[in-house]
């Protein structure tokens, strides 16, 4: 049966429903916010760890990747501003979520050089060894131990300011011309500008090889903001593309009343090392050929147990025995884009 009207015994009712429906389709009054920016901070911890080195096989499904136990890896995040002055820009910060449990990590990295310059140099001109204490692998061509970038073979010198008694030591950069062509590129050497008038900040004195793949040999000095003769150049920090475990080296393989302590392989700059000694942890003192010492360098009896911390405040624990040769941590340092 056809219905050309509602009976008014059930109008009202029925409207009634209707508006007790409407009203159930909202967004509960709070709305869309527009255009609001947000800002969040990303704290990744991980769990508990296991015996001797201090890493990702923890308990908890949180970890980030750098480890567990009593250094579980904790970073902050930070908000990016802007001076308005593309050469004086503030550093961005970077969320990414990790391959360990999901978790994620902001990494806050130093301001990026608008106006760089780009020199290049051969170990044979004059290095015994790099000013960052890795080990040189070969020459001709050169190759220096944990370079993730041309088979080693793509390193650099970063000018005395920016060198930061080493605290750029192993830190990874992306040098970029005004023609596009660009090159990564780890730091494992200072330019210093007591010998060097060049190796003024936003300086970097680039390995050969890796120079060749912005700039031509017979132009040898590149960046015209900066001092160059051609070329403008712009340079950034960037994360290490590694995933091997940090590895750490002891300075003297034997002596067990003084030693200091070399950290390699790792994703981003190291800012701070310690060493557990009687329960508490030191922490050391880092030298401008980027070992650390405790005090006056008695760690106790070995195993040492020592953690490291990044500049976005993530940590990576290991145990090191008295012994040379680089013994590794079981975890990276969390990833980040």
């Amino acid at each position: 049966m056809k219905l050309d009207y509602v009976p008014t015994g059930i109008l009202w009712p029925l409207l009634s429903l209707i508006a007790l429906g409407v009203a159930g389709c909202g967004d509960d009054g709070n709305g869309d916010a527009g255009g609001t920016e947000s800002t969040s901070t990303a704290t990744a911890t991980g769990g508990e760890g296991g015996a001797g080195a201090v890493g990702s096989g923890g308990a908890s499904g949180a970890t980030t990747g750098a480890g567990a136990g009593p250094g579980s890896s904790t970073t902050t995040g930070a908000t990016s501003t802007s001076s308005g002055d593309p050469s004086n820009t503030t550093a961005a910060t970077t969320t990414a979520t990790t391959g360990a449990g999901g978790a994620s990590v902001s990494c806050d990295y130093p301001a990026e050089h608008a106006n760089g310059s780009i020199t290049f140099y051969t170990l044979d001109m004059g290095s015994a060894e790099v000013n960052c204490s890795y080990q040189i692998t070969g020459r001709n061509p050169d190759v220096v131990a944990h370079v993730p970038f041309g088979g080693g073979q793509y390193f650099a010198a970063m000018n005395t300011e920016d060198y930061n008694s080493a605290g750029m030591c192993g830190a990874c950069v992306e040098v970029s011309r005004d023609d596009g062509r660009k090159v990564q590129a780890m730091v494992v050497d200072q330019c210093p500008i007591a010998t060097n008038p060049k190796c003024v900040r936003g300086h970097i004195d680039l390995s050969k090889n890796a120079f060749l793949k912005i700039g031509e040999e017979r132009e040898g000095y590149l960046g015209t903001t900066n001092g160059g003769a051609a070329g403008k150049i712009s340079w950034r920090y960037i994360p290490c593309p590694t995933t091997s475990p940090v590895t750490f080296r002891l300075k003297d393989a034997t002596n067990k009343y003084w030693n200091e302590i070399l950290v390699e392989g790792h994703a981003h700059p190291i800012e701070k090392v310690e060493v557990e000694i009687n329960g508490t942890w030191q922490t050391a003192t880092r030298q401008p050929y980027n070992y650390f010492v405790v005090g006056d360098g008695n760690m106790g009896n070995a195993p040492y147990h020592v953690r490291a911390t990044d500049i976005n405040g993530s940590t990576v624990e290991a145990m090191l025995e008295l012994k040379g040769g680089e013994q590794p941590a079981s975890a990276q340092l969390p990833a980040c884009n």
